[in-house]
């Protein structure tokens, strides 16, 4: 049984690094963030990517790779919460210095792009990296409901029993059943591109995370196909649908599928346990969810209930 790693819950006081693996700093919300942050009671400590430029990317590769090694080495820093997504965090795989980071387990929070991160840390490090508010999202506008789940998962990353949902939020079953597993997974176009290289989710048994933002229904229903065809939907136990931002068509039209339609097409045939409408992804509320832990999926017609299992990863 694989044992991952959290790292420690941080107290009002720690200091948070702040780290850029994708894309450079674009728009003035990093000062809202911080402010967020330090309203919380953390100290930050960025890191040389944040406001680095290397073209679209926060500095080179090897740069934005060494200023990760460098936040899981530094003792200053207790736990490292990523600038934004966007791209190019794929690049970094075959540069992080795994042994380091393993050595020196800590909370690592981003969502979107550092999907790819998030896996790797996972299976190569054992460390159960969080899916959940970067700093860049936060300063945006995020809702009450996320940054509650936020400052709660920073000291408490470990919460057992049902997720709190934001108000109006209602799960719906898409495919009935039970399933157990590790939650992981993330944003859909991620997991796709990492298909067929070394460092693909392998997801056996687990429950998975599938979100996007922004994609018209084919491109979706290509990123399906290929998970599907990749065998990853096969080995995993269960599916949670989270949110789909911006993504279209969502109204009927000739000629046309919507993204509800594509989703509940490939759910039904696969016949895993699925639900969706999980407040996670892109979204104004954005769940605070540790990959690597145990979930439980129990969906009936008329309800679904999402359950953290009290393990201790």
């Amino acid at each position: 049984m694989n044992i991952y790693r959290l790292g420690k819950p941080l107290c009002p006081g720690d200091t948070i690094g702040v780290v850029a693996p994708s894309s450079a700093l674009a728009e003035d919300t990093l000062e809202q963030g911080l402010a967020i942050l330090h309203g919380l009671g953390y100290h930050t400590k960025l890191g040389l990517s944040v406001g680095a430029h290397w073209g679209y990317l926060a500095g080179t590769d090897a740069a934005r790779a060494a200023d990760i090694r460098a936040a899981f080495a530094d003792n200053e820093v207790d736990g490292i919460i990523c600038l934004r997504g966007g791209y190019g965090a794929t690049r970094l795989l075959p540069l992080l210095d795994y042994e380091c980071i393993a050595a020196h387990p800590k909370l690592f929070v981003g969502f979107s792009d550092i999907t790819a991160l998030h896996t790797v840390l996972l299976q190569r490090c054992h460390l159960a990296p969080v899916h959940s508010m970067m700093v860049m999202p936060l300063g945006r506008g995020a809702s009450d409901y996320t940054v509650r789940q936020f400052a709660a998962g920073l000291q408490d990353p470990y919460q057992d029993g049902a997720y709190e949902l934001p108000p109006g939020c209602r799960l719906e079953t898409i495919v009935p059943g039970m399933a157990e597993g590790i939650l992981c997974g993330g944003n859909m176009m991620l997991l796709a591109a990492m298909t067929g290289t070394p460092y693909a989710l392998d997801g056996t048994g687990a429950i998975l995370l599938l979100e996007e933002v922004g994609e018209e229904a084919y491109a979706l229903d290509r990123m399906l196909c290929q998970l599907e065809q990749s065998g990853l939907i096969e080995r995993a136990a269960g599916i949670i649908f989270g949110e789909f931002s911006g993504c279209t068509p969502v109204e009927a039209a000739p000629y046309e599928f919507t993204v509800r339609d594509v989703i509940y097409e490939y759910a039904a045939r696969w016949q895993k346990p699925a639900v969706c409408g999980f407040p996670a992804g892109h979204g104004a509320d954005n769940a605070w969810l540790p990959f690597g832990r145990s979930v439980r999926l129990s969906l009936m017609a008329d309800k679904a209930d999402v359950v953290r299992l009290p393990d201790r990863i």
